[in-house]
């Protein structure tokens, strides 16, 4: 008795400890309704959206556009294919299953090569955290100082952020996958490559790609951020139209970063239903379901991506001798340097205290409202399996046009740069993290929306058919068919995306949004080296302890699913 009012006392403490928490969020984010309800920011607005119309159709700008989109493609190619270079290696060596704690450590005997291993591990698990923590923008400026401006230098900025990202969120999937056939690839003394290949990556393979593809779609999206030092794409093009008040450009611009935002997310879900065949029972996978396979040879397919990534490489300059000359390196020991060491002054640090409880307000109350949004437009959103849905009739076509509503929602929502969403709602609000924290909060739902519902359409069926058979209701197969299955992966998205609003905010806070992102746009502009490597290393605590905080919340997860599939 004792023990369960102890437990119901700690649980109470933690709730309160978290609504406290909420509230002073919100109070350091500025929320407020006011402005929200005032007549004259609607005005504001109004004029706004009528600016949008009608939109810059001119041959000349179309031609500036197609340019720009090219552009865009070319260094989201090259920067997606440099972080995956970056990504898998150091996902399969961060993957704590395999190297820190598990079935398979846990039946080996203590060695100094199986404590070597785990070292390792640990360690590709904090160069992620370092790579995704340093803002793109910092990167861009250490990159822009190595190989100048221009598309390069976005380039190699998107492959360290991404790289740091993507390597994560693969590590958290290659953790997710059923132990029972890592087990059984164990006992007839397979190597822990062999047991990667052939255990792990079979089940994580769909939502792997569908991860890779939406990283993709997020290289499209950066360029508005990586425009600032000369990278060109769309993103730079719209910036430039905004500040010469050409609205009708800008909605141009903006529907052509919406068809490729669109077009990368039907190329993801032919690509997961045509994957989705092969995929074994597992958590995030189901049995073999009856889809038409590709008639496109794997082979072929290959190389058309070969030759993309190479003529992509190739349009942004990396094979160019001029851009990674032999001072290159040179010049970017010398950025460090002038880097090290960081100010760390008491006055200094007590100048950072206001923005920083912005920074985390805008992180914290931008990423609940994104998975509010999120959870009511991803799980509407996502597709049954075919099987499961061959009935016709009213009742199906409003379901399929909900489907298609939810996700061209979701598109338009993430395929806005948050830094533009900032510059809408300074319309609305005013300058402030309230913008930012709308901005934050709109665009997160985009992005978490579409990751929720790309979760849960890779849940196996048979439960949730199990269930539809008693008789449940929609509601009753969500929480007890599908969340069961899908939640660690939906739990890790939602801390992901939190460390990146928490670096997103160096980015809002160049254009009105508050926080921190400020502090360091003026840093960088007047060249205070030191103290742009202070706040470096403030934004990499804040998302290491974030890292840490989701770390434990996994393994918790972790610890509960291995004892339910042990039962």
């Amino acid at each position: 008795m004792r023990r369960s009012r102890s437990a119901d006392l700690r649980r109470l403490a933690i709730a309160g400890l978290v609504v406290a928490a909420v509230i002073a969020s919100a109070a350091a984010a500025g929320v407020r309704l006011a402005p929200l309800v005032d007549p004259a920011n609607h005005a504001q607005v109004g004029r706004f959206l009528r600016g949008l119309a009608p939109p810059a159709l001119s041959p000349a700008f179309l031609r500036v556009v197609l340019a720009a989109a090219i552009r865009t493609l070319a260094i989201a190619v090259a920067g997606t294919a440099l972080a995956l270079v970056i990504a898998v290696p150091l996902a399969v060596l961060a993957t704590a299953t395999l190297f820190r704690r598990g079935p398979l450590v846990e039946g080996e005997p203590r060695s100094p090569s199986g404590v070597l291993c785990a070292a390792a591990s640990a360690a590709a698990r904090a160069a992620l955290g370092v790579l995704r923590a340093v803002p793109e923008l910092v990167w861009a400026l250490l990159f822009v100082v190595a190989v100048g401006l221009g598309p390069a230098c976005g380039v190699l900025a998107l492959a360290l952020g991404y790289g740091g990202v993507l390597g994560r969120v693969l590590a958290d999937l290659f953790e997710t996958v059923d132990p029972r056939p890592l087990e059984a690839l164990r006992t007839t003394g397979a190597s822990r490559l062999p047991i990667f290949l052939f255990g792990i990556w079979p089940q994580a393979q769909p939502s792997a790609i569908a991860y890779i593809l939406y990283s993709f779609e997020c290289c499209v999206r950066a360029s508005a951020v990586l425009g600032i030092v000369g990278a060109g794409g769309i993103g730079y093009e719209i910036l430039a139209s905004w500040k010469q008040l050409e609205y009708g450009e800008v909605a141009t611009l903006i529907a052509a970063l919406l068809a490729l935002v669109w077009l990368t997310d039907a190329a993801s879900t032919a690509l997961r239903r045509t994957l989705r065949a092969n995929v074994p029972a597992g958590p995030l996978g189901h049995p073999h379901l009856a889809v038409a396979r590709s008639r496109v040879p794997r082979g072929a397919l290959a190389g058309l991506v070969a030759a993309a990534v190479a003529a992509s490489l190739a349009a942004v300059g990396l094979f160019d001798r001029d851009v990674l000359d032999a001072g290159a390196l040179g010049r970017m020991v010398d950025l460090v340097r002038r880097m090290v060491p960081p100010d760390l002054s008491p006055a200094w640090l007590r100048t950072l205290l206001a923005p920083l409880g912005q920074t985390l307000g805008t992180a914290v109350i931008g990423t609940l409202l994104g998975v509010a949004i999120g959870a009511a437009l991803g799980v509407p959103a996502a597709t049954p399996h075919a099987e499961d849905d061959r009935a016709r009739g009213a009742a199906w076509l409003a379901r399929l046009a909900l489907r298609r509503v939810c996700r061209a929602v979701l598109s338009l929502l993430r395929a806005i740069p948050d830094v533009l969403w900032v510059l809408m709602f300074l319309l609305a609000v005013g300058l402030g993290p309230f913008a930012g924290t709308l901005a934050l909060g709109v665009h997160t739902g985009g992005v978490l929306g579409k990751l929720y519902a790309d979760t849960l359409e890779e849940v196996s069926p048979l439960p949730l058919r199990g269930l539809r058979a008693t008789g449940a209701t929609p509601l009753q197969i969500l929480v007890w068919g599908a969340w069961p299955q899908a939640r660690r992966m939906l739990v890790s998205y939602t801390l992901l995306r939190w460390e990146t609003n928490l670096r997103s905010s160096t980015v809002l806070g160049i254009a009105g949004g508050g926080g921190i992102g400020i502090e360091l746009y003026n840093r960088i502009q007047l060249g205070w080296h030191a103290q742009v490597a202070t706040l470096t290393l403030v934004i990499y605590a804040l998302v290491a302890a974030t890292g840490w905080l989701g770390d434990a919340a996994l393994r918790r997860l972790e610890s509960a699913s291995l004892a339910v599939r042990r039962w």
